[in-house]
């Protein structure tokens, strides 16, 4: 008796002492600046819904998608929300089923998941049906698991394909797919979707250039351009006179103020000669009188011409 006494102490003070090493290995980082506030009461709603799931609607920034898992419908509303915020229906007839057709019209079964793609069709995992059905404005369908009506993991064509029973949609934009949590099962999975159903969205991951092939690419255009000019030149300087080079003449110019200057392999070199700038006369003096010499000059040039 004494011995089952000591050991029920024993096996006390040592779950005492587990659940103390337990608390103090345990912390808490409490991080503030965050506010929580209530934007809608859907219990006050003149008919009231069970929010079960939200996402944004793509292409409408303040538009919402609401899932009620409750009465399998869904629903819209957009930002600013409030208590007279408007909550449309956007499919489902608040019954439980199966039924595709107009979207008013159309059944799920209490689906709790469910994915929105780059033109706002929605995707949803009606896992009680064991199937995923899609929600378009002009319509429900049903795109996988059409034919099997019953849980399983069977892969192939959509409509043969099986689902458990909990099962969860998430969509790829990039890659254009759905990923299907299928929990029930274990597996993760994939559905490829129609192109048009991401037509809005960026290439794939890897479909681009990337930064070393721009790069490269940059390279390689600029060593084109220094060839294409290379080879060019020639042609422009023959064609265009600002680009031809200077005659012999041109090369020396004197310089009044400055002296001589030359130009030689594409310097300019001046030599100073020390001659005292002139005054406009005088310059248009020695201009009057260098006219004259050429003069004179033709004109002997002309009548050794006729002698002769």
């Amino acid at each position: 008796m004494m011995a089952s006494s000591v050991l029920v102490c024993f096996l006390h003070f040592l779950l005492l002492a587990v659940a103390k090493q337990a608390s103090s290995s345990s912390k808490l980082v409490l991080e503030d600046g965050y506010t929580v506030s209530t934007l809608l009461d859907a219990n006050k709603l003149k008919y009231p819904i069970h929010p079960f799931s939200l996402l944004p609607r793509p292409g409408q920034e303040d538009d919402l998608f609401l899932l009620d898992s409750a009465s399998s419908s869904f629903y819209t509303l957009s930002f600013p929300i409030s208590k007279d915020s408007a909550v449309d229906r956007y499919a489902g007839n608040g019954v439980d089923g199966f039924a595709d057709g107009e979207a008013n019209a159309a059944m799920f079964h209490r689906p709790r998941s469910f994915a929105v793609d780059s033109i706002g069709n929605v995707y949803v995992a009606d896992r009680n049906n064991h199937a995923i059905r899609k929600i378009m404005q002009s319509g429900v369908t049903t795109i996988a698991g059409g034919y099997s009506n019953t849980t399983g993991h069977t892969d192939g064509p959509a409509q043969n394909a099986s689902f458990s029973n909990d099962f969860d949609l998430t969509f790829l934009p990039r890659r254009c797919i759905l990923l299907i949590s299928d929990r029930g099962n274990r597996l993760i999975r994939q559905m490829n979707l129609k192109p048009g159903d991401c037509a809005h969205h960026a290439p794939p991951a890897g479909a681009g250039l990337g930064v070393p092939m721009v790069s490269w690419m940059g390279v390689l255009c600029s060593l084109i351009g220094l060839f294409v000019g290379f080879v060019a030149r020639p042609f422009l300087a023959s064609h265009v006179p600002n680009l031809r080079r200077p005659s012999p003449q041109q090369d020396v110019e004197a310089l009044p103020n400055q002296g001589i200057c030359r130009v030689r392999r594409h310097s300019l070199i001046c030599k100073h000669v020390g001659t005292k700038p002139q005054s406009s006369r005088g310059q248009t003096k020695d201009l009057v009188n260098s006219e004259g010499r050429k003069s004179v000059k033709q004109g002997d040039d002309e009548s050794t011409g006729k002698t002769e």
